[in-house]
């Protein structure tokens, strides 16, 4: 439900905003910003419930914390550079949209080198039995 309620704002503000624009840039502007910002309150207030979920699915399973850390932190760049980019793009700046979506790659890239590591040091282990 509560995804039902943050797309019709959402919608509402760009029709809105869309309205606005011609007669005032500012105040359109103004518009999408706030239904942004509601939208990523709204949609951050249940994070906690799905980190504890799969806290506990990862206690179970007993999988190593650090991989699960990884996992997150990459998932965070990946949306705030799509954010991001996205915004850039919408602003016209399709350069620098491009410039983030390659920087987020290439960070996601860097902070799985450690777990390429683990995966190679286990697939030795297992040739050379």
């Amino acid at each position: 439900m509560e995804t039902l309620r943050i797309a019709a704002v959402c919608l509402i503000a760009a029709v809105l905003a869309k309205v606005v624009q011609p007669t005032n840039r500012d105040l359109a502007a103004l518009i999408s910003i706030s239904a942004v910002i509601f939208a990523a309150f709204a949609a951050f207030s249940g994070i906690s419930d799905v980190v504890s979920g799969i806290g506990g699915i990862i206690s179970r399973a007993g999988i190593s914390g650090e991989y699960i850390s990884v996992a997150f932190r990459a998932l965070g760049i990946c949306y705030i550079c799509e954010l991001c980019s996205s915004s850039c793009r919408d602003c016209g700046e399709t350069a620098l949209g491009s410039v983030l979506d390659i920087t987020g790659r290439i960070a996601v890239a860097l902070m799985c080198l450690p777990l390429i590591g683990d995966f190679i040091g286990v697939a030795e282990t297992i040739l050379e039995r």
